[in-house]
């Protein structure tokens, strides 16, 4: 009897990475459902940091989001992000600054293009605004006015799906989405995909990705990464609660900033943008 292999989905991010890369109908699909926008009206799209399939994901590189060029009048940073990290609203207010300081040096600072940071979270982020698909811009706090449209974080909470099912008015495009990704095996997600052109072909393009050895390893790397990463934040949260009685805060600080640093292979200035500290 064959044994059967491991399924590695859309919530894999080196998967998921890998599909949008080899597969523009579905990066299409996806950005028109997470944009709310006309398909038709996405006239190019185009991924800025393809991965190598295959190879190693090294360094800075451990986080695999996806930059894409829309239309070339937008930029979108997409991240899929399974395990809840503390400090991503941080993180995500540095990757969306990075992409938004996309001219060069004597460039009109009109040429500064509308760039959105999207994440795909399988955590609520705020446990007291908990929402299916939430949007954050610049606003004034008492009238609401828009102050640009040049910034815009948008967040898909993947546990949110069956509360938004029950809410009327949910994006049906956005509910198969968000089905799509939390997919635990191959049958479901056919099930899921249906007859739909979209979604079959998606189903193609992650089969024949899944038939090659150096991708499959590098998913099963990404998996093993992502649970080191929860291990050691684990562990490093137990042991600042025991020594936090004892430590001075600016020892604990280091600490953190140490892990982080180690964990992600950053700076220690971007440490600590992440870490608001």
């Amino acid at each position: 009897m064959t044994e059967k292999r491991k399924f590695y989905g859309m919530r894999n991010d080196y998967m998921f990475h890998a599909v949008l890369q080899k597969n523009e109908e579905v990066l299409r699909n996806l950005l028109a459902t997470l944009l709310e926008m006309d398909e038709a009206d996405i006239v190019s799209c185009r991924i800025e940091n393809p991965i190598e399939l295959g190879r190693e994901i090294k360094g800075k590189e451990c986080i695999l989001d996806a930059k894409i060029i829309l239309n070339d009048a937008r930029i979108i940073n997409i991240e899929l992000q399974v395990y809840k990290q503390t400090y991503w609203v941080n993180r995500s207010l540095l990757y969306w600054s990075r992409a938004y300081d996309s001219i060069k040096s004597g460039q009109e600072y009109d040429r500064l293009l509308p760039t959105y940071h999207i994440g795909i979270l399988d955590f609520t982020l705020f446990n007291e605004h908990p929402k299916f698909m939430a949007q954050y811009q610049i606003l004034d706090v008492e009238d609401h006015f828009l102050y640009s449209d040049k910034l815009c974080i948008k967040v898909l909470d993947l546990t949110q799906i069956e509360k938004a099912k029950k809410q009327p008015g949910t994006d049906k495009k956005l509910l198969k989405w968000a089905s799509i990704f939390k997919a635990e095996t191959l049958e479901e997600l056919e099930q899921l995909a249906g007859k739909e052109e979209v979604f079959e072909n998606m189903v193609l393009t992650l089969k024949k990705l899944s038939e090659d050895e150096k991708i499959r390893m590098q998913c099963e790397a990404r998996e093993d990464y992502e649970r080191c990463l929860l291990s050691e934040y684990s562990a490093g949260k137990r042991e600042g609660i025991e020594e936090g009685r004892s430590l001075e805060r600016d020892v604990i600080e280091k600490k953190l900033l140490h892990n982080l640093m180690e964990s992600q292979k950053i700076t220690e200035d971007e440490a600590r943008k992440m870490l608001g500290i």
